[in-house]
Order: structure tokens, then C-alpha cells, then sequence
């Protein structure tokens, strides 16, 4: 922490290094003299190639072409505004701070003052001549000495705390500058920041909205994010029933179409692959990406059944058609296909048939089959959730907690959905025959 300088006043009125603004202010008049000569080679440049012609010549321009030559002047034009608001309180730091240091010099005279009053203050407050108040003296020359003994002490007691007044009401009075002092140095700051602030509007690039950055997050996020909304419609179509829950359910296999899609388009999950098939990098990147692909593969099954059951239908309506089946006669027979058959799908006994196994072992308890069919949606919930929590929480991003969560999709992947995908895909077949 820096020392106090103003030792006499016993705070800091004025807290500010001229000598760092300086540095500053001169760091921005650089900075803006060579964004201004970048952006006059620029401009120059662009002139210049309009003489270059061809596919490089081009993408030259390209380059240097747009927003950039508008940011670079727009920034000139605001550090060089800034870079003047900070010459500005440069003068006025300096000003107040001479100022603190006169009024510093005289706490530091008035205390010297009070001090000496103060003492004398208790010398007068000592004078034996002061005893005498209250004695009794003969008529004559020894009471005249005596009161006239009594009266110079009195005024000598007084004379002290007038001193002592005096003295008291100068040093509040240069305190009550300086506090003054610093209340003007504090509104001048304040003017400072929003005239730095104001520099920068509509010149140098802002930062991203909250639209933007919410666009961007939800790019960075994807795949979990379309990974927790398959899991979401997959839960609501077995809570749902009749138009909701087949249309939750297509919601859910064309959703777990997009999170394949994300995830098979992302670089890293590639590489993740590659690495492990290739160089036998079998870690927890590759066998979460490995399981995520398996459980969009097969949260996708039952959509791409009713869909191809419903074509199905569709064609061979035409093939025995008496005579030609219009667009709207077509897409009509693979609509009523289509929700039939997902209708079918949707029914916990072919859509879980682990769920029927467990019941039937447990002497047919349909109780347990009812609470097996919401096993696997349940825990997708909460494992496609906590995938996308732990991507944005430091908390939540370790190993650990992945490798539980691919084992939960694991396992619901073999114990649950996995058959469950296997039965429509053989009653697809077997209707697609």
C-alpha cells in the first residue's frame, strides 16, 4: 500500500499518480497514431490493388476489405479522445494535489500551533496565583496584590483557551478543505470514467449482446443441448398418450437424427474415434462419444420405424391402386401409416420389452412393469442434463462424474434401449417384407 503523503492530514484527498496517467495518455496517442497509420497503409492498399486482378487479387480484398478498416479508424478516433480526457485529468490531478499539499503544510503549522497553545493552556490551569480566589487578605497593599495577582492569572488561563480555540478552529477549517478537496477530486473521477466510457460509443467494436452471446452458447452447446431435448420429448412421450405422445415421440427420434448429427460433425469427437480405433486411445472422451453415438443411433429407431412403415404403406397403396394416386392421396396413406405405426411403437409392451421380462419375473406385477418403463427416460433426463451442466459448471467437469454418467448410458443402452430398438427394428423388417 502506498504511503500516506499527506502525513498532516492524515488521509490521501487526491489519490492519483501523475505520473502513471502520463504513461497511459502517451501509451494511447501511440497506440492511436498506429492504428491510424495501419488504417492509411490499408486504404492505400485497397486503392492500389484495384489494378490486380485474378482469384488472389481477390481474396486480398476480401481480407482487408469490410469492417476491419472501419474498426481501426473508429478505434483511432476513440483513444484519441480518450488519450485527451486523460490530459485533461492529468492537469486537474496535478492542480489538486499542490492544493492537498498546501493544505497539508498548514494542518502541519496549525497543529504546531495547537500543541503550543495547549501547553500553555495547561500551564495557566497550574498557576498558583489561581489558589488565591477564595482567601481572605487584610484591607491594604496585600489585597491589592492579591487580587491584581488573581486577575493577571485569570487572564493568562484565558488568553490560553482562546489560543487553544484559535488554534483548534484553524486546523478544522484546512481539514474541511481538504475534505472538500476530495469531494471535487471524487465527482472529477467519476466525470473521467464516464467521458472514457462515452469515448468508446459507437467507435470502437462493443462487446457481443446477449443475443449474441446467447447464439454462441447455444453453438458451443449444441449437441448436449439436443441430446437433453431428445431425452426431454422421449420422457413426455411415455407420460403422453393419444397425438402427444406420437408426436413426442417422432420429436424424439428426429431429435436423437440432429444430436448424431452435431456429434459426427464435431472435430473432436472424430478425432476421439480415430484415436481410438486407430492408436487404441480407449479413454473416457472415447468411450463417452462411443456411447453418445450408440444412444442416438437407437433413441432414433423408433421414428425412423414409423417413418419407414409408413412409406411403406404409402407405396404400396400406389403399386395396387386401381388408378393413379394423387401427391395428397399418397402423403395421406403414409400420415395414417406412419402414426400407426409409431402408435404401436409407443405401447410399453414392443417399446420395452425389459420391462416385460422383469415384470413377468416377478410373477407379472404390472406395478414394477409401470415404474420399469420410466427407468431408462428418466436416467437419459438426467445424464443428458448432467452432460450439458458440466460442460459450463468447473465444478461438474471431471472424469469422474463423465465416466458415470457414459456408464448409466451404457447400461441403458444394453439393458433398455438397445432391445427395445432391436424389437422395431425386426417388426419394420418384418413389415417392410
Amino acid at each position: 500500500m502506498a504511503q500516506n503523503p499527506y502525513v498532516h492530514l492524515g488521509w490521501n484527498p487526491v489519490p492519483g499518480q501523475p505520473g502513471e496517467v502520463e504513461k497511459l495518455r502517451t501509451q494511447l496517442v501511440n497506440s492511436a497514431s498506429a492504428l491510424q497509420t495501419a488504417y492509411q497503409k490499408i486504404d492505400k492498399l485497397l486503392g492500389e490493388s484495384s489494378f490486380w486482378e485474378g482469384d488472389a487479387a481477390v481474396g486480398f480484398r476480401e481480407a482487408l476489405d469490410g469492417d476491419l478498416p472501419k474498426y481501426m479508424k473508429d478505434a483511432h478516433k476513440s483513444l484519441t479522445l480518450a488519450a485527451g480526457h486523460l490530459g485533461s485529468w492529468h492537469g486537474g490531478l496535478t492542480g489538486r494535489r499542490e492544493l492537498a499539499h498546501k493544505y497539508d503544510v498548514e494542518a502541519g503549522d496549525h497543529k504546531g500551533d495547537l500543541k503550543t497553545a495547549n501547553a500553555r493552556h495547561d500551564t495557566a490551569k497550574q498557576d498558583p496565583d489561581l489558589k488565591l480566589a477564595g482567601q481572605t487578605f487584610q484591607e491594604g497593599p496585600e489585597l491589592e496584590s492579591a487580587e491584581a495577582r488573581l486577575n493577571a492569572a485569570n487572564t493568562r488561563l484565558s488568553d490560553a483557551v482562546t489560543a487553544v480555540n484559535n488554534a483548534q478552529g484553524a486546523l478544522e477549517d484546512v481539514l474541511r478543505k481538504a475534505r472538500e478537496l476530495e469531494g471535487t477530486h471524487e465527482a472529477e473521477a467519476r466525470d473521467l470514467a464516464k467521458k472514457l466510457k462515452d469515448a468508446t460509443n459507437d467507435l470502437a467494436p462493443e462487446e457481443p449482446g446477449w443475443l449474441s452471446k446467447a447464439l454462441s452458447w447455444i453453438g458451443d452447446n449444441l449437441t448436449n443441448i439436443l441430446s437433453v431435448l431428445a431425452a426431454v420429448a422421449g420422457l413426455l412421450a411415455l407420460l403422453c398418450t393419444g397425438p402427444f405422445g406420437i408426436a413426442f415421440l417422432l420429436a424424439a427420434s428426429a431429435l436423437s437424427v440432429a444430436t448424431m448429427a452435431s456429434r459426427l460433425s464435431d472435430p473432436k469427437v472424430m478425432a476421439s474415434l480415430k484415436d481410438g480405433f486407430s492408436k487404441g486411445e480407449f479413454d473416457a472422451d472415447f468411450w463417452e462419444n462411443s456411447v453418445g453415438l450408440v444412444g442416438d443411433l437407437v433413441g432414433a429407431v423408433p421414428g425412423i420405424g414409423a417413418v419407414s412403415r409408413g412409406v411403406n404403406g404409402a407405396v404400396k397403396s400406389t403399386r395396387y391402386a386401381s388408378e393413379a394416386v394423387s401427391a395428397g392421396q399418397f402423403l395421406g396413406r403414409f400420415a395414417d401409416d406412419a402414426v400407426t405405426a409409431a402408435n404401436r411403437i409407443a405401447t410399453a409392451g414392443s417399446y420395452n420389452p425389459v420391462g416385460k421380462w422383469v415384470a413377468q419375473a416377478a410373477g407379472g406385477n404390472q406395478a414394477l412393469k409401470v415404474g420399469m418403463d420410466y427407468v431408462s427416460p428418466v436416467a437419459g433426463v438426467l445424464s443428458s442434463g448432467y452432460g450439458l451442466a458440466a460442460e459450463n459448471i468447473d465444478a461438474l467437469d471431471g472424469d469422474g462424474g463423465k465416466n458415470s454418467a457414459t456408464g448409466v448410458d451404457a447400461a441403458r443402452a444394453g439393458l433398455f434401449d438397445g432391445p427395445a430398438a432391436g424389437s422395431v427394428f425386426r417388426a419394420t423388417v418384418a413389415a417392410l417384407q
